[in-house]
């Protein structure tokens, strides 16, 4: 699946759009600490950067490959 959405630390933010697997995306929502932390490293992974786990995602879609 391809999630998108918009990442966001302080003043810092990237609009995102990632391929990854997780059971726990759904379209508007993540519903686990796993899921946001994979979410984030795949992120953190495919732009070369380093946002922490305490950034904030919104909003999150999600398609199909």
């Amino acid at each position: 699946m391809v999630v998108s959405g918009k990442i966001h630390y302080k003043h810092h933010h990237i609009d995102f759009e990632v391929k990854m697997e997780h059971e726990d995306i759904e379209e508007g929502v993540i519903k686990s600490e796993d899921g946001k932390r994979a979410l984030i490293h795949a992120i953190n992974r495919k732009f070369r950067v380093k946002y922490p786990l305490t950034s904030t995602i919104d909003p999150v879609h999600v398609s199909s490959i």
